[in-house]
């Protein structure tokens, strides 16, 4: 089943970290199990056109996995609060017996115990010691051929023993002024991380799409300056009575936004229908950043892109539908359009310079655009978009 993985990663690509650091492999076993089920089919070749085929199937495949994936990083983040409490529980029984030497002496003072002179005693011997042992050799000097081989190695092994017990003594005395300090600061830093844990974990997990879609992930940046400008160019709430799309916020329409919650919107009623779309009024940018991660950034890997490709491809598809701008990119690239991008498809657009790419892909834009039956009505606006966005993606590295 293995075979199955690079289907799921194309679908989901966080996963991939999920896969490299799972050494039992449990995840990629679950992960190639969920494609299979999904697809109905152990067939990686067969299961990618049965994806691209069925909306549907992508749809319950991408969801899926999301859910592997939240599992998976719930895992991680408990595994990393526990090794971080283990931290924090050795430094506090390090501290503790620092701390409890120290309060005995100061109880043996107090009380006027002779024992009390046995720390600064020990204390003063081993330093004595330790300086003692570093003059003589410094001014000796030992010979460490192979008949003095033994000597050396006793000498090494009490040089070692008085650095030890030297360190201890600095410890003990000094501890509290420098050393204990700094652990305690270290303490409290893993005091407020596992805090910090604490409160993330008792927030409400996110839905599974959010698992596969996070909102400005670090290192995304490309994701991010694409997003803005589909969201300029969408604007806020709009229900033209034109507009197949029926009422869209922030480019989102209503049937989207349903099957993004999971509602059944051809089956619903009146009352329904208008709770959806003041639901869809309230949409939020994170949520709809989530939406346009899930549905069209990530099936399209728009990531693996050069940057203006990349800008080209997400606008276009988010006007016009993934598959449309994907099968529009595949031809200009030379490959078979079947609306997936696999590796022939990105090694295809590698290939070719990406400024020419983005001027032929806003031909083709254009040219879908003048096939609709609609472009009376919405066409100078189609036009406009289509070259402020090829603008904008030459101005983008990559």
């Amino acid at each position: 089943m293995l075979p199955l993985i690079p289907i799921a990663l194309s679908v989901v690509p966080e996963l991939i970290k999920l896969i490299a650091g799972d050494r039992a492999g449990s995840v990629a076993t679950q992960v190639a199990g969920v494609v299979q089920a999904v697809t109905g089919t152990a067939d990686p070749v067969e299961a990618q056109k049965r994806l691209s085929e069925d909306s549907a199937v992508a749809t319950q495949l991408r969801v899926r996995l999301a859910e592997i994936a939240l599992e998976a990083q719930k895992a991680q983040l408990v595994a990393e609060e526990q090794r971080r409490q283990a931290e924090l529980s050795e430094m506090q029984k390090a501290l503790e017996n620092t701390q409890g030497a120290r309060s005995s002496m100061i109880d043996l003072v107090r009380s006027g115990s002779p024992i009390a002179w046995g720390a600064p005693v020990v204390s003063i011997i081993v330093t004595g010691g330790f300086f003692l042992f570093l003059i003589i050799l410094m001014i000796g000097g030992i010979r460490t051929d192979a008949g003095n081989q033994t000597v050396a190695n006793i000498i090494n092994i009490a040089v070692g023993a008085l650095a030890t017990a030297f360190a201890t003594v600095v410890n003990f005395w000094l501890g509290s002024s420098k050393g204990s300090r700094d652990k305690d600061e270290q303490v409290a830093r893993v005091q407020a991380a596992a805090m910090e844990q604490v409160t993330r974990s008792a927030q409400p997990p996110p839905s599974p799409a959010a698992a596969a879609a996070p909102a400005a992930p670090d290192g995304d940046a490309l994701f991010e300056q694409c997003l803005a400008v589909v969201l300029d160019k969408e604007g806020g709430f709009s229900d033209h009575p034109q507009d197949r799309g029926g009422p869209t916020n922030l480019g989102i329409t209503w049937k989207t936004f349903a099957d993004w919650q999971g509602i059944d919107h051809a089956g619903l009623s009146p009352e329904g229908r208008e709770k959806l779309v003041a639901d869809l009024k309230a949409l939020t940018r994170r949520e709809a950043a989530e939406i346009y991660r899930a549905n069209y950034w990530l099936p399209m890997r728009c990531g693996d892109l050069p940057g203006p490709v990349a800008l080209m491809l997400f606008d276009f598809g988010v006007n016009a539908g993934s598959r449309t701008a994907v099968k529009a990119l595949q031809r200009v690239a030379g490959v078979t359009d079947d609306g997936s991008v696999g590796p022939k498809t990105l090694a295809a657009i590698r290939a070719v310079d990406p400024a020419r790419l983005l001027d032929q892909m806003a031909e083709a834009r254009l040219a879908h655009y003048r096939g609709l039956a609609d472009f009376a009505t919405f066409g100078n606006g189609w036009v406009a978009r289509t070259q402020q966005v090829v603008a904008l993606a030459r101005a983008l590295k990559g």
